[in-house]
């Protein structure tokens, strides 16, 4: 019997070395990584932060791939990203220099306002490592294009859509601001989703990520110093801004909770916030103060007043006719 079994020890072994191959492979083939829905991130996923709803809603998940393909819902919100960055840069370079602030310094306070709120959020709120480490373009992109600005912006003509009569920023740069918010207020909120917290806390992070680098910029260069600076992130002398970051991140997840798809989730988001912003400039709305109740800025509330104060004037009354017949 010792020698038979002796003589069956190869041969098994020899049957059990290909089996335990196979079953290794198995292994190795189920922790392999699956085909990514459209919407989702890929890499290694975050470690969730909450016990609340998964990130993935159907079969789309809150993500935004890295270079999304052309003509999905994924690439317009990466193009509005890249766009709000470049902008945000400009707006915080132009706003820098008008302090007195030199090349280097509008390059650093450019850079801050354009991924300054992203990186509150991701390092503070989150606590991950910033967006910017690893999606390196977005640091390139708007340290460039706030040294760029630091260097033409006096070079260019006053009285277009890019710089208006008094040097500021003309209607061009506005509306690639509102553009920039109702994107960041959207990718802000997805990063917050995919860790599973709370709705109230996503929301927050989309507001953070669309305003918080502008927040930043007014603190470095000391605005409001007066009425008439560029400062306006929570400020009453400035039009609603930070609410309607506010409202396009709440629309994002309210779009997400009724479980519609992702061109429509962004959509949802970026339209409310874009919406607002136009509402808020047209009706010059702003949020109280213990200065004035209405929901008006201060040149709002103040037009208004004048005009309640103005008497109305009376149509004049006419003579009593008189008949010249005796």
């Amino acid at each position: 019997p010792g020698l038979r079994s002796c003589a069956r020890g190869p041969a098994m072994r020899a049957r059990a070395v290909p089996a335990a191959r196979a079953l290794a492979r198995r292994r190795l083939s189920s922790h392999s990584p699956v085909q990514r829905p459209a919407g989702a991130e890929g890499a290694t996923p975050y470690p969730k932060l909450g016990d609340f709803a998964p990130a993935q809603v159907g079969l789309e998940r809150d993500g935004l791939p890295r270079w999304p393909g052309i003509g999905s819902a994924g690439a317009l919100l990466r193009s509005a990203d890249y766009f709000g960055t470049v902008v945000f840069a400009v707006s915080g370079s132009v706003t820098a220099a008008t302090v007195g602030l030199d090349a280097l310094g509008c390059t650093i306070v450019g850079t801050i306002t354009a991924v300054g709120g992203g990186t509150v959020r991701d390092a503070i709120i989150l606590h991950k490592q910033p967006f910017w480490v690893e999606e390196h373009e977005y640091l390139l992109m708007a340290a460039a294009a706030a040294l760029a600005t630091f260097v033409a912006w006096p070079l260019v003509p006053s009285g277009n859509a890019i710089k208006d009569d008094k040097g500021g920023e003309g209607a061009a740069m506005w509306l690639g601001d509102a553009i920039g918010v109702g994107a960041f207020a959207c990718i802000g909120a997805q990063n917050a989703l995919r860790l599973c917290v709370h709705p109230a806390i996503a929301t927050v992070c989309g507001m953070v990520t669309a305003t918080f680098g502008g927040l930043t910029r007014d603190v470095l260069c000391g605005l409001p110093a007066d009425r008439n600076s560029n400062g306006r992130i929570l400020h009453s002398a400035s039009d609603l801004y930070a609410t309607t970051a506010l409202a396009g991140a709440a629309a994002y997840i309210g779009a997400r909770s009724a479980g519609l798809p992702y061109a429509a989730r962004v959509g949802a988001g970026m339209g409310a916030a874009i919406g607002l912003r136009f509402a808020a400039k047209e009706c010059q709305l702003g949020l109280p103060t213990w200065t004035k109740s209405a929901f008006l800025t201060e040149s709002g509330a103040a037009a208004k007043s004048q005009q309640r104060m103005t008497p109305v004037e009376s149509p004049k009354a006419s003579p009593p006719h008189t008949s010249s017949e005796k």
